[in-house]
């Protein structure tokens, strides 16, 4: 339907929707979205509005300014903004816009996630994946079709996840940083059945320890100490479920010092002893 709105021009549409309280309660869910058409009269400032939005720039140019901090949005930028906090938005010029208000499930930790990685603005670089699931949203809401909740949750957490993709390839800036993290989880992995350190890993990319944690952990979403444990553990658990190995035996295959250390690593991961997890069938 046609929104009357300053700034916005005939060609826009916007719908909205009233979620069901069991989508409130486990869902990423929609509460308004659109394709704006917009002239240099168009502009938005809220102190609150209670929701999240994500929006895709077609064409044109625009300006988000939130904690006085201004910042200009051009073509393919996908912009996420929590608008539960004081926020603007506006074009001085022109702008066509795809965008959606949503919330729900965890939306407030995954925009925290992606704004500490890359801000309130991605770029979309060669990605249409946000670009086609809002325009086929829209026709779904333009066409009146059944809107499946648990679906549309989905599509909101896919989007989400792409952001979070796009947000960690932005922060490392080039594929030579990219490199590195593949190069050092390759020695991850051909390593951590013995004691390795993050100064031995860093090293072997030639990367003081505390710059390499900072990009393993944007790119992986694990520090280094994470992600050798989760190796390990893993592989403690193949060998507990295809070998008659004990306990001991496994700890050390696995990388641990002692069993001791292994059977409360273990634990704390999976709420069971080696032995206990060992007996329970699969």
């Amino acid at each position: 339907m046609y929104t009357i709105e300053s700034g916005v021009l005939e060609g826009s549409c916007a719908f909205f929707n009233s979620p069901s309280n069991v989508a409130k309660s486990l869902f990423f869910y929609i509460s308004s979205l659109g394709h704006f058409y917009c002239d240099h009269n168009y502009r938005v400032k809220r102190d609150k509005f209670d929701s999240y939005l994500l929006m895709y720039v077609v064409a044109g140019e625009g300006l988000i300014t939130i904690n006085n901090r201004a910042q200009t949005i051009k073509a393919n930028d996908i912009i996420l903004i929590n608008c539960y906090k004081p926020h603007i938005y506006e074009t001085s010029s022109s702008m066509e816009t795809l965008w959606m208000h949503f919330d729900g499930n965890v939306s407030n930790d995954y925009f925290n996630l992606i704004n500490e990685r890359s801000g309130n603005v991605i770029n979309s670089r060669n990605s249409t994946l946000v670009q086609d699931y809002l325009l086929s949203m829209i026709d779904d809401f333009r066409k009146n079709r059944m809107i499946n909740e648990a679906i549309l949750s989905c599509t909101i957490q896919r989007m989400l996840a792409e952001l979070l993709i796009l947000s960690a390839e932005n922060t490392l800036g080039n594929s030579t940083n990219s490199n590195y993290i593949d190069e050092s989880i390759a020695f991850i992995r051909n390593n951590y059945k013995n004691k390795i350190s993050l100064e031995d890993i860093s090293a072997n990319v030639c990367m003081s320890p505390y710059h390499f944690s900072r990009i393993f952990k944007r790119e992986t979403g694990y520090s280094p100490y994470e992600y050798v444990s989760i190796l390990r553990l893993n592989h403690a658990k193949t060998l507990l479920k295809t070998t008659d190995l004990s306990i001991k035996e496994i700890a050390f295959e696995c990388g641990f010092n002692s069993e001791t250390n292994f059977i409360i690593a273990f634990k704390n991961h999976t709420s069971l002893t080696p032995g206990e997890f060992r007996k329970i069938p699969f």
